[in-house]
Protein backbone atom coordinates (compact mmCIF):
# COMPACT_ATOMS: atom_id res chain seq x y z
CA UNK A 1 0.00 0.00 0.00
CA UNK A 2 1.63 3.20 -0.75
CA UNK A 3 1.58 6.26 1.08
CA UNK A 4 -1.03 8.83 0.23
CA UNK A 5 -0.09 12.91 0.57
CA UNK A 6 -1.91 16.02 0.09
CA UNK A 7 -0.09 19.87 1.17
CA UNK A 8 -1.48 22.78 1.18
CA UNK A 9 -0.36 26.57 2.30
CA UNK A 10 -2.77 28.16 4.64
CA UNK A 11 -2.39 31.79 6.00
CA UNK A 12 -3.75 32.83 9.43
CA UNK A 13 -5.67 30.71 11.22
CA UNK A 14 -5.92 32.22 14.13
CA UNK A 15 -7.18 35.43 12.72
CA UNK A 16 -4.47 37.54 14.11
CA UNK A 17 -3.37 39.27 10.60
CA UNK A 18 -4.37 42.85 9.89
CA UNK A 19 -3.27 45.00 6.86
CA UNK A 20 0.28 46.72 6.96
CA UNK A 21 -2.11 50.57 7.12
CA UNK A 22 -3.43 49.07 10.11
CA UNK A 23 -2.35 51.11 13.52
CA UNK A 24 -0.87 48.33 14.96
CA UNK A 25 0.21 45.88 11.84
CA UNK A 26 0.02 42.27 12.90
CA UNK A 27 1.55 39.73 10.21
CA UNK A 28 -0.20 36.11 10.10
CA UNK A 29 1.73 32.88 10.04
CA UNK A 30 1.74 30.93 6.71
CA UNK A 31 1.21 27.07 7.65
CA UNK A 32 1.21 24.04 6.01
CA UNK A 33 -1.70 21.70 5.98
CA UNK A 34 -0.88 18.39 5.39
CA UNK A 35 -2.28 15.04 5.16
CA UNK A 36 -0.67 12.06 4.72
CA UNK A 37 -2.37 8.78 5.06
CA UNK A 38 -5.72 10.38 5.82
CA UNK A 39 -4.24 12.13 8.96
CA UNK A 40 -4.06 15.84 8.91
CA UNK A 41 -1.89 18.11 10.83
CA UNK A 42 -0.55 21.43 10.54
CA UNK A 43 3.13 22.64 10.15
CA UNK A 44 4.65 26.14 10.66
CA UNK A 45 6.42 27.72 7.84
CA UNK A 46 8.16 30.50 10.06
CA UNK A 47 6.72 32.86 7.07
CA UNK A 48 4.47 35.59 8.26
CA UNK A 49 3.07 38.43 6.10
CA UNK A 50 -0.05 40.68 6.38
CA UNK A 51 -3.79 40.32 5.42
CA UNK A 52 -3.71 40.60 1.28
CA UNK A 53 -0.33 39.81 1.22
CA UNK A 54 -1.21 36.17 0.67
CA UNK A 55 -3.69 34.56 -2.16
CA UNK A 56 -4.29 31.52 -4.10
CA UNK A 57 -1.47 29.74 -1.89
CA UNK A 58 1.33 32.27 -2.94
CA UNK A 59 2.41 35.43 -1.16
CA UNK A 60 1.60 38.59 -3.28
CA UNK A 61 2.08 42.43 -3.36
CA UNK A 62 5.49 42.20 -1.23
CA UNK A 63 9.24 43.11 -2.86
CA UNK A 64 10.51 39.95 -1.31
CA UNK A 65 6.96 37.67 -2.58
CA UNK A 66 9.07 35.60 -5.29
CA UNK A 67 11.84 34.63 -1.92
CA UNK A 68 8.79 33.99 0.29
CA UNK A 69 6.97 31.53 -2.16
CA UNK A 70 10.66 29.45 -3.33
CA UNK A 71 11.20 29.04 0.94
CA UNK A 72 7.36 27.66 0.98
CA UNK A 73 7.70 25.77 -2.20
CA UNK A 74 10.98 24.10 -0.67
CA UNK A 75 8.89 23.21 2.56
CA UNK A 76 6.00 21.33 0.87
CA UNK A 77 8.88 19.59 -1.59
CA UNK A 78 10.61 18.12 1.23
CA UNK A 79 7.94 16.73 3.04
CA UNK A 80 6.43 14.97 -0.59
CA UNK A 81 10.37 14.02 -1.00
CA UNK A 82 10.29 12.40 2.49
CA UNK A 83 7.01 10.16 1.31
CA UNK A 84 8.15 9.28 -1.68
CA UNK A 85 11.09 7.68 -0.31
CA UNK A 86 8.88 5.87 2.11
CA UNK A 87 7.27 4.42 -1.25
CA UNK A 88 10.17 3.70 -3.10
CA UNK A 89 11.61 1.72 0.06
CA UNK A 90 8.42 0.35 0.77
CA UNK A 91 8.12 1.91 4.27
CA UNK A 92 5.12 3.00 5.98
CA UNK A 93 5.62 6.59 6.81
CA UNK A 94 5.86 8.10 10.46
CA UNK A 95 5.04 11.85 11.08
CA UNK A 96 8.56 11.36 12.92
CA UNK A 97 10.04 11.18 9.92
CA UNK A 98 9.39 15.27 9.55
CA UNK A 99 11.57 15.97 12.33
CA UNK A 100 14.65 15.92 10.32
CA UNK A 101 13.37 18.57 8.22
CA UNK A 102 13.54 21.17 10.94
CA UNK A 103 10.81 23.38 9.74
CA UNK A 104 10.90 26.43 11.40
CA UNK A 105 8.29 27.63 14.47
CA UNK A 106 9.30 31.38 14.60
CA UNK A 107 11.16 33.80 12.89
CA UNK A 108 10.57 34.42 9.27
CA UNK A 109 13.69 35.60 8.11
CA UNK A 110 13.74 35.19 4.06
CA UNK A 111 17.32 35.74 3.58
CA UNK A 112 20.38 33.75 2.09
CA UNK A 113 20.41 31.51 5.12
CA UNK A 114 16.95 30.62 5.12
CA UNK A 115 17.26 29.34 1.50
CA UNK A 116 20.21 27.46 2.40
CA UNK A 117 18.64 26.11 5.31
CA UNK A 118 15.35 25.22 2.85
CA UNK A 119 17.78 23.82 0.12
CA UNK A 120 19.37 21.51 2.78
CA UNK A 121 15.98 20.19 3.79
CA UNK A 122 14.61 19.75 0.28
CA UNK A 123 17.85 17.99 -0.89
CA UNK A 124 19.39 14.29 -0.60
CA UNK A 125 22.41 15.27 0.94
CA UNK A 126 24.35 12.41 2.63
CA UNK A 127 24.98 12.84 6.71
CA UNK A 128 28.73 13.37 5.91
CA UNK A 129 28.05 15.95 3.40
CA UNK A 130 25.36 18.05 5.37
CA UNK A 131 27.85 18.81 8.20
CA UNK A 132 30.00 20.39 5.93
CA UNK A 133 27.03 22.38 4.55
CA UNK A 134 26.24 23.26 7.83
CA UNK A 135 29.34 24.19 8.68
CA UNK A 136 29.72 26.67 6.47
CA UNK A 137 26.35 28.05 6.82
CA UNK A 138 27.40 28.30 10.57
CA UNK A 139 30.90 30.30 9.16
CA UNK A 140 28.28 32.87 7.12
CA UNK A 141 25.97 33.55 10.10
CA UNK A 142 28.96 34.18 12.26
CA UNK A 143 30.10 36.79 9.86
CA UNK A 144 26.29 38.50 9.84
CA UNK A 145 26.34 36.86 6.01
CA UNK A 146 22.26 36.75 6.06
CA UNK A 147 20.79 38.55 2.91
CA UNK A 148 21.45 38.10 -0.56
CA UNK A 149 22.00 41.62 -1.21
CA UNK A 150 25.47 40.82 0.81
CA UNK A 151 26.22 38.63 -1.41
CA UNK A 152 28.75 40.76 -3.43
CA UNK A 153 32.05 40.14 -4.95
CA UNK A 154 34.02 42.40 -2.11
CA UNK A 155 32.47 40.49 0.66
CA UNK A 156 33.30 36.88 -1.00
CA UNK A 157 36.91 38.64 -1.47
CA UNK A 158 36.72 39.38 2.41
CA UNK A 159 35.35 36.08 3.30
CA UNK A 160 38.07 34.43 2.03
CA UNK A 161 40.19 36.73 3.53
CA UNK A 162 38.98 35.46 7.12
CA UNK A 163 39.26 31.21 6.41
CA UNK A 164 42.66 32.33 5.69
CA UNK A 165 43.08 33.78 8.89
CA UNK A 166 41.21 30.59 10.62
CA UNK A 167 43.60 27.39 12.20
CA UNK A 168 42.01 24.13 12.30
CA UNK A 169 43.32 22.16 15.56
CA UNK A 170 46.11 24.99 15.90
CA UNK A 171 47.20 25.14 12.25
CA UNK A 172 46.50 26.93 9.33
CA UNK A 173 42.96 26.39 6.97
CA UNK A 174 44.73 24.42 4.12
CA UNK A 175 43.89 25.89 1.08
CA UNK A 176 41.95 22.71 -0.06
CA UNK A 177 39.56 23.50 2.96
CA UNK A 178 38.83 26.90 2.30
CA UNK A 179 38.42 25.93 -1.62
CA UNK A 180 35.47 23.51 -0.38
CA UNK A 181 34.06 26.74 1.65
CA UNK A 182 33.98 28.89 -1.79
CA UNK A 183 32.39 25.86 -3.76
CA UNK A 184 29.59 25.06 -1.07
CA UNK A 185 28.82 28.79 -0.61
CA UNK A 186 29.15 29.29 -4.85
CA UNK A 187 26.81 26.26 -5.27
CA UNK A 188 23.98 27.78 -3.34
CA UNK A 189 24.38 31.32 -4.96
CA UNK A 190 23.96 29.26 -8.22
CA UNK A 191 20.56 27.33 -7.52
CA UNK A 192 19.66 31.09 -5.89
CA UNK A 193 20.09 32.99 -9.26
CA UNK A 194 18.37 30.32 -11.30
CA UNK A 195 15.41 30.96 -8.27
CA UNK A 196 15.37 34.09 -9.57
CA UNK A 197 16.38 35.44 -5.92
CA UNK A 198 19.56 36.91 -6.91
CA UNK A 199 20.88 38.80 -10.24
CA UNK A 200 24.05 37.38 -10.87
CA UNK A 201 26.67 35.13 -9.19
CA UNK A 202 29.85 37.42 -8.08
CA UNK A 203 31.50 34.10 -8.20
CA UNK A 204 32.16 34.75 -11.94
CA UNK A 205 34.35 37.73 -11.48
CA UNK A 206 36.33 35.46 -8.74
CA UNK A 207 38.80 32.58 -8.82
CA UNK A 208 39.31 30.49 -5.82
CA UNK A 209 42.59 28.16 -5.58
CA UNK A 210 42.11 24.78 -5.26
CA UNK A 211 45.15 23.80 -3.53
CA UNK A 212 47.48 21.02 -2.89
CA UNK A 213 45.75 18.26 -0.20
CA UNK A 214 48.67 17.86 2.09
CA UNK A 215 50.20 13.73 1.37
CA UNK A 216 48.20 11.31 3.12
CA UNK A 217 49.79 10.18 6.46
CA UNK A 218 49.15 6.15 7.31
CA UNK A 219 50.20 3.83 9.66
CA UNK A 220 53.08 1.71 9.83
CA UNK A 221 52.48 -2.01 10.68
CA UNK A 222 54.72 -1.50 13.55
CA UNK A 223 52.38 1.21 14.61
CA UNK A 224 49.21 -0.86 14.58
CA UNK A 225 50.61 -3.42 16.62
CA UNK A 226 51.32 -0.91 18.71
CA UNK A 227 48.11 0.06 18.67
CA UNK A 228 46.65 -3.47 19.53
CA UNK A 229 49.07 -3.94 22.23
CA UNK A 230 47.53 -0.96 24.05
CA UNK A 231 45.42 -1.25 27.23
CA UNK A 232 43.65 1.60 29.06
CA UNK A 233 41.73 1.26 32.56
CA UNK A 234 39.06 3.42 30.78
CA UNK A 235 36.97 1.16 28.88
CA UNK A 236 35.61 4.18 26.33
CA UNK A 237 39.57 4.62 25.26
CA UNK A 238 39.06 1.00 24.86
CA UNK A 239 36.01 0.86 22.78
CA UNK A 240 38.15 3.77 20.79
CA UNK A 241 41.27 1.29 19.99
CA UNK A 242 39.01 -1.35 18.89
CA UNK A 243 36.93 0.96 16.29
CA UNK A 244 39.63 2.54 14.71
CA UNK A 245 41.22 -1.09 14.47
CA UNK A 246 38.53 -2.04 12.90
CA UNK A 247 38.39 0.72 10.26
CA UNK A 248 42.61 -0.32 9.78
CA UNK A 249 41.49 -3.75 8.92
CA UNK A 250 38.40 -2.96 6.75
CA UNK A 251 38.59 -0.27 5.47
CA UNK A 252 35.38 1.13 6.41
CA UNK A 253 35.11 4.58 6.65
CA UNK A 254 33.45 5.78 10.56
CA UNK A 255 30.19 6.44 8.98
CA UNK A 256 30.22 3.00 7.62
CA UNK A 257 31.46 1.24 10.55
CA UNK A 258 28.48 2.70 12.61
CA UNK A 259 26.66 1.85 9.42
CA UNK A 260 27.95 -2.13 9.44
CA UNK A 261 25.91 -4.82 10.51
CA UNK A 262 28.87 -7.02 11.38
CA UNK A 263 25.57 -10.05 11.83
CA UNK A 264 25.66 -10.52 8.34
CA UNK A 265 29.18 -11.41 7.71
CA UNK A 266 28.99 -14.27 4.78
CA UNK A 267 32.51 -16.44 3.96
CA UNK A 268 34.58 -13.77 5.41
CA UNK A 269 32.92 -11.36 3.51
CA UNK A 270 31.09 -8.03 4.43
CA UNK A 271 29.07 -6.27 1.90
CA UNK A 272 27.58 -3.15 2.35
CA UNK A 273 26.62 -0.19 0.65
CA UNK A 274 28.23 3.48 1.32
CA UNK A 275 26.56 6.25 3.36
CA UNK A 276 28.15 9.03 1.48
CA UNK A 277 28.35 7.94 -2.16
CA UNK A 278 25.77 4.86 -2.23
CA UNK A 279 28.66 2.87 -3.69
CA UNK A 280 28.55 -0.94 -2.71
CA UNK A 281 31.87 -2.11 -0.93
CA UNK A 282 32.82 -5.54 0.17
CA UNK A 283 35.67 -6.24 2.50
CA UNK A 284 37.10 -9.25 4.06
CA UNK A 285 36.76 -9.76 7.45
CA UNK A 286 40.62 -10.94 8.83
CA UNK A 287 41.10 -12.70 11.98
CA UNK A 288 42.10 -9.52 13.22
CA UNK A 289 38.36 -8.25 12.83
CA UNK A 290 37.14 -11.32 14.20
CA UNK A 291 39.13 -11.37 17.21
CA UNK A 292 37.73 -7.70 17.66
CA UNK A 293 34.02 -8.46 17.10
CA UNK A 294 34.50 -11.89 19.06
CA UNK A 295 34.90 -9.64 22.02
CA UNK A 296 31.36 -7.64 21.67
CA UNK A 297 29.67 -10.75 20.19
CA UNK A 298 29.87 -8.80 16.66
CA UNK A 299 27.82 -5.62 17.93
CA UNK A 300 30.45 -2.93 18.38
CA UNK A 301 29.76 0.42 20.34
CA UNK A 302 27.99 3.08 18.98
CA UNK A 303 30.32 6.32 19.75
CA UNK A 304 29.30 10.02 19.14
CA UNK A 305 32.47 11.07 16.02
CA UNK A 306 33.78 14.04 17.67
CA UNK A 307 33.81 12.19 21.07
CA UNK A 308 35.45 9.22 18.92
CA UNK A 309 38.17 11.71 17.42
CA UNK A 310 39.02 13.59 20.46
CA UNK A 311 39.86 10.15 22.41
CA UNK A 312 41.68 8.80 19.04
CA UNK A 313 43.96 11.38 19.09
CA UNK A 314 44.85 11.43 22.70
CA UNK A 315 45.27 7.83 22.16
CA UNK A 316 47.77 8.15 19.57
CA UNK A 317 49.80 10.72 20.71
CA UNK A 318 50.02 8.85 24.01
CA UNK A 319 51.74 5.92 21.76
CA UNK A 320 53.98 8.62 20.43
CA UNK A 321 52.51 8.59 16.95
CA UNK A 322 52.75 12.41 16.01
CA UNK A 323 51.49 12.24 12.57
CA UNK A 324 48.58 14.02 11.36
CA UNK A 325 46.04 11.18 11.59
CA UNK A 326 42.62 11.66 12.00
CA UNK A 327 39.52 9.21 11.97
CA UNK A 328 39.75 8.63 7.81
CA UNK A 329 43.57 7.72 8.19
CA UNK A 330 42.04 4.34 9.37
CA UNK A 331 40.77 3.45 6.01
CA UNK A 332 43.81 4.95 4.16
CA UNK A 333 46.01 2.65 6.05
CA UNK A 334 44.16 -0.34 4.99
CA UNK A 335 44.20 0.73 1.49
CA UNK A 336 47.98 1.31 1.85
CA UNK A 337 49.83 -1.06 4.32
CA UNK A 338 47.79 -3.50 4.63
CA UNK A 339 45.86 -3.84 1.19
CA UNK A 340 48.30 -2.75 -1.48
CA UNK A 341 51.11 -3.32 1.21
CA UNK A 342 50.64 -7.07 0.54
CA UNK A 343 49.96 -7.20 -2.96
CA UNK A 344 46.06 -6.78 -3.41
CA UNK A 345 45.65 -5.72 -6.65
CA UNK A 346 44.07 -1.79 -7.13
CA UNK A 347 41.37 -3.54 -9.04
CA UNK A 348 40.55 -5.78 -6.30
CA UNK A 349 40.62 -2.47 -3.64
CA UNK A 350 38.71 -0.36 -5.76
CA UNK A 351 36.16 -3.20 -4.74
CA UNK A 352 36.46 -3.51 -1.13
CA UNK A 353 36.90 0.49 -0.52
CA UNK A 354 33.62 0.96 -2.57
CA UNK A 355 35.07 3.52 -4.81
CA UNK A 356 32.49 4.15 -7.86
CA UNK A 357 35.69 5.54 -9.57
CA UNK A 358 38.75 3.55 -10.02
CA UNK A 359 41.32 7.10 -10.29
CA UNK A 360 40.09 7.33 -6.76
CA UNK A 361 41.51 4.36 -5.56
CA UNK A 362 44.86 4.89 -7.80
CA UNK A 363 45.45 7.70 -5.23
CA UNK A 364 46.23 5.17 -2.42
CA UNK A 365 48.78 3.87 -5.61
CA UNK A 366 50.21 6.88 -5.36
CA UNK A 367 50.82 7.02 -1.95
CA UNK A 368 52.37 3.46 -1.67
CA UNK A 369 55.33 4.18 -4.43
CA UNK A 370 57.09 6.76 -1.89
CA UNK A 371 56.48 3.96 0.75
CA UNK A 372 57.84 1.24 -1.35
CA UNK A 373 60.87 3.11 -2.55
CA UNK A 374 61.45 4.27 1.46
CA UNK A 375 61.52 0.76 2.10
CA UNK A 376 63.92 -0.20 -0.80
CA UNK A 377 66.19 2.08 0.24
CA UNK A 378 66.14 0.51 3.85
CA UNK A 379 66.54 -3.06 2.70
CA UNK A 380 70.03 -1.69 0.38
CA UNK A 381 71.14 -0.44 3.28
CA UNK A 382 71.40 -3.36 4.68
CA UNK A 383 73.10 -5.37 2.07
CA UNK A 384 76.24 -2.81 2.19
Amino acid sequence: MLNTIKVSAVFDRKHVATKPTAKNPTRGLIQLSVTINGERKFLSTGVKVYLGQFTAEQVVSRPDASQLNIILQHHQRAIIDIVNRCNDDGECFSWSMLDTLKIRQSGGGTGFIDFMRAEMDSRRLAASTLIHHRTVLQFLMEQHITDFCQLTVSTINALDKILHTRTVNKRPMMQTSIYNYHKIIKAYIGRAVRAGLMKANPYTCIKTDKGESRPREVLTMDEIHRIERFESRSLYTQHVRDLFLLQIWTGLCFTDLMAADFQNITDDTLSGRRVKTGGYYTTVILPQTKRILERYNYTIPHLPYDNYRRVLVELLDLLGIHKRISTHNGRHTFATTVALGNGVPVEILQKMMGHKNIQTTMIYAKVQRPMIQKQAERLSGLAQ
